[in-house]
C-alpha cells in the first residue's frame, strides 16, 4: 500500500490542508494518508493542546472516509523521550511497524526553506519518498504551479483574535469546535 505522511502542527488544520489531501489522493498512486499532529515540536512552536489538534484534524478529515486518517505515532514516540519528535525518528517508527507499505512524505513548498534545520533531513528519502506541493505566495516565479492556496494556521489564529470571520479558511465544523472550545481568543 502507498501511504502519503502527512505532519504538522495542525493549529488549526485548515481548508488548504484538506486541499493537499484532495489533490494527492486524486492526483497520485498513493491510496492513504496519515495525518500526524505534530506532539512537541522539534522548533518549540507554542501549539494548542494535542488533544485538541487531533479531533479538529479528525473533524476536518471526515469528507475523505478511510482515505484520511489521523495517527498518533508522534505520542507513541513520546512515551521514551523527552525530547523533541523529529520527522525522521517519525519515520523510522513508521518503517519499522509497516514495513510492506510504501511511504510519501507530503510537504507544502513552503517547509523547503526550512528543512535543512531538520534533524537528518538528507536521511529523509531512506524511508520515504518526498512529494512537494507548491503553495502560492511562497515563491512568486512557482505561483503558477501553486495547488495550495496561501492560508496558513497563524493567519487563522490572528484572524480569530482580531474578530476577523474565518469562513472559508477552515472547514465549518472544525469552526464550531473552535467556538464552541473557545480556542485562540
Amino acid at each position: 500500500m502507498k501511504i502519503g505522511i502527512f505532519g504538522g502542527s495542525f493549529d488549526p488544520p485548515h481548508i488548504g490542508h484538506m486541499m493537499a489531501c484532495l489533490y494527492v489522493l486524486t492526483t497520485t498512486d498513493i491510496q492513504k494518508i496519515w495525518l500526524l499532529p505534530s506532539y512537541r515540536h522539534p522548533f518549540n512552536k507554542n501549539m494548542s493542546s494535542y488533544e485538541m489538534r487531533v479531533k479538529m484534524c479528525e473533524i476536518s478529515s471526515t469528507i475523505f472516509g478511510d482515505k484520511v486518517e489521523v495517527k498518533r505515532f508522534e505520542e507513541e514516540l513520546a512515551q521514551n523521550n523527552n525530547g523533541p519528535i523529529y520527522t525522521i525518528d517519525v519515520l523510522r517508527f513508521i518503517r519499522d511497524k509497516f514495513r510492506d507499505y510504501t511511504f510519501y512524505l507530503v510537504i507544502g513548498s513552503d517547509i523547503l526553506n526550512e528543512i535543512e534545520r531538520w534533524k537528518e533531513y538528507n536521511k529523509i528519502e531512506d524511508y520515504a519518498k518526498i512529494l512537494i506541493l507548491i503553495r502560492r505566495g511562497v515563491d512568486p516565479a512557482e505561483d503558477y504551479k501553486a495547488i495550495l492556496p496561501d492560508i496558513s494556521s497563524t493567519l487563522i489564529r490572528e484572524n480569530i483574535q482580531k474578530g476577523i470571520p474565518i469562513t472559508g479558511l477552515v472547514c465549518k465544523n472544525v469552526i464550531k469546535f473552535i467556538e464552541e472550545n473557545e480556542l485562540y481568543k
